[in-house]
């Protein structure tokens, strides 16, 4: 297959698969709720977490996470340059925030982008994982989520320099580096302020304001 037409079928073939909202198709399975009228109104692990439990969070979480990974994996079957496969991923990381089938309402992209990751540089992903230890020591989704990608940007790019990763991963690096804190904005405030809602073990259904 040539790379033109990876790159033809990275972008939409990405964006429609990042963009299936996970979330919400499982509260309507699970319970036959929009999850996105409760709590913070998101469709990720933490609200789905907190408005259905625990099983209903990480069966969305590991969808969300294969997200990122597919559209990365069949576009490698495509092509072995690495700028084309980061676009993929970071392509799937836009459909997850803002996907089509829900009208451009979607969640923050930290599973998705730990997805792409996982396949586009394993030792990113690794040092991504440092925001689990984060999670479990304050509680605070939200700073385990900004944490593990600051590391995980900081680790592709010295990858880069040190030759270990082409030049073209810079493009995955950025993505997530800025898309992830922008849809933090309201966590960011909310942490500084100390009012951020802590991972609640049990799930509390609380309709969104």
């Amino acid at each position: 297959m040539t790379d033109t037409l990876a790159w033809i079928l990275a972008i939409p073939v990405a964006y429609l698969i990042g963009a299936i909202p996970t979330g919400y198709l499982v509260g309507r399975v699970w319970r036959g709720i929009d999850v996105r009228k409760y709590g913070s109104g998101g469709t990720g692990f933490t609200n789905v977490m907190r408005t259905l439990g625990k099983t209903a969070a990480f069966t969305v979480l590991g969808l969300d996470i294969a997200k990122g990974s597919l559209p990365v994996l069949i576009v490698g079957f495509a092509t072995d340059v690495e700028i084309i496969r980061a676009v993929a991923g970071s392509t799937a990381v836009i459909g997850h925030v803002y996907p089509v089938y829900t009208r451009f309402v979607g969640g923050r992209g930290v599973a998705t982008a730990f997805g792409s990751l996982v396949v586009l540089s394993p030792f990113a992903a690794a040092a991504a994982g440092i925001g689990l230890l984060v999670i479990a020591a304050t509680r605070y989704v939200s700073a385990g989520s900004l944490s593990g990608t600051m590391l995980a940007t900081i680790t592709m790019v010295i990858l880069i320099i040190f030759g270990h990763h082409e030049v073209g991963l810079i493009v995955f690096a950025i993505a997530i580096a800025v898309f992830i804190p922008i849809r933090h904005v309201g966590n960011i405030e909310r942490l500084v302020q100390g009012t951020e809602n802590q991972l609640e073990a049990t799930a509390k259904p609380r309709r969104s304001k």
